[in-house]
């Protein structure tokens, strides 16, 4: 239901939840001018509001409505850029106050999106440079996984936009960039014009949830969001090697797939994953692995939202050559239908029983209700239990046919 237009409120009834889950996501363009505000915007909403000006206060609230948590979130779906709040309380059934949790968790909520911690309309500088320093120091914890690093690098090589290529939390050299006035500026921004859904997940009272949503003085907007990115295939194939300082090395691949989230080749999709790389009982676990031992970590993704399938391998140095040769001889024999009718179920009965409980998971339940409403697409439990099962093994292979390599890039250690 609208609160109003372009502010959605998602009420997701589960009373089997001990828990109710609140997500308050804002929804925006990405855009690299001012994608490192929004990641300072998320910092700070977590930590600065009048009635909570430090963490510790903010933390001391939370801990008075029985060990309540709130966080936030950033994230990329296509070319639209997601910034959540994320919190948590116990279900009024299971407390013994005679007043509601939920209640005083949607005060907290309001308090930090409408009274934010300001001087002069800029974030308090020092309590902002204090998150713009955590920022900096969570990007450099990042850059100590290698697989996260070959993983960018992946994708700046594949993208021909730089940012599908950005990492979540941007770069340094974009955050440097900005002040306590920029970020101030743009969540203020972002409170008139991004789309923004709320979603409450758990067991609640409906008609007192949609009464104090009401009284949030929400703007109306009109954003039209594109939540999925796609690029032309191209003949020619980007390959680069880096040296680095470390023990072990990343072999990452990047294909094109040109399918989308919606797509009724999805299930297809994820049936053919599951069989590549997703699962320990998929073609590059079992060779590349397990019989071969030419990796000691091995996997692929894929992201719907940008069509780029990734396989992931961690390898020695001198295995390299072999590992790649036996990992594109796994994606040929896919395409050439060389699966069996056990192998097929097989992965079909696990990606059921994952979808089967994910059920309990209310960030799942989240996620696909987002996608319902902006994809107006039936994808509950039932029918997407049914695409799976609708999957053939000539599904798989054209889905397999359409996989294109694009890039390849080598993270070398010095063993």
């Amino acid at each position: 239901m609208e609160i109003v237009k372009g502010v959605n409120l998602h009420l997701i009834k589960n009373e089997s939840l001990k828990t109710v889950q609140v997500k308050c996501r804002f929804s925006g363009y990405l855009d690299r001018k001012n994608v490192a505000r929004r990641v300072l915007v998320a910092q700070m909403l977590e930590t600065a509001s009048k009635a909570y000006p430090t963490n510790r206060h903010l933390r001391k609230k939370l801990a008075s409505l029985y060990g309540a948590s709130l966080s936030t979130n950033v994230m990329t779906k296509g070319y639209t850029h997601c910034v959540d709040i994320d919190a948590s309380v116990i279900s009024d059934a299971y407390s013994f106050e005679s007043h509601s949790l939920l209640e005083e968790l949607l005060d907290v909520f309001k308090e930090i999106l409408f009274n934010p911690l300001i001087t002069t309309e800029q974030y308090q500088p020092s309590s902002f440079e204090l998150e713009k320093q955590n920022v900096m120091a969570a990007i450099d914890t990042e850059n100590e996984d290698l697989f996260y690093v070959a993983d960018q690098e992946l994708k700046r090589q594949f993208f021909g936009d730089d940012c599908q290529a950005l990492s979540t939390l941007t770069t340094k050299e974009l955050l440097e960039k900005e002040n306590s006035f920029t970020t101030y500026q743009e969540f203020q921004r972002m409170l008139q014009h991004d789309q923004i859904d709320i979603f409450i997940v758990g067991d609640f009272d409906d008609y007192e949830v949609i009464k104090i949503f009401h009284q949030f003085p929400f703007k109306e907007r009109h954003l039209d969001l594109t939540l999925l990115y796609k690029q032309d295939y191209t003949n020619v194939i980007s390959e680069y090697l880096e040296q680095k300082e470390s023990k072990q090395s990343i072999l990452t691949i990047g294909y094109h797939l040109p399918f989308s989230y919606g797509d009724k080749e999805m299930a297809s999709v994820a049936v053919y994953n599951a069989l590549l790389g997703e699962l320990p009982t998929s073609k590059l676990f079992v060779n590349v692995r397990e019989k071969k031992g030419l990796a000691y970590a091995i996997g692929s993704h894929y992201d719907s939202f940008s069509q780029l399938f990734t396989i992931y391998a961690g390898i020695q140095k001198a295995n390299k050559t072999l590992a790649l040769r036996l990992i594109l001889k796994q994606t040929k024999e896919l395409r050439l239908g060389k699966m069996t009718k056990d192998e097929i179920e097989q992965a079909k009965i696990v990606l059921k029983n994952q979808l089967l409980a994910a059920q309990d998971y209310p960030k799942q339940s989240i996620e696909l209700a987002y996608h319902r409403h902006y994809f107006n697409r039936d994808n509950s439990l039932d029918n997407l239990l049914t695409e799976i099962d609708n999957v053939s093994k000539d599904s798989i292979v054209a889905v397999a046919k359409r996989m294109k390599l694009q890039a390849i890039y080598t993270l070398e250690g010095s063993a």
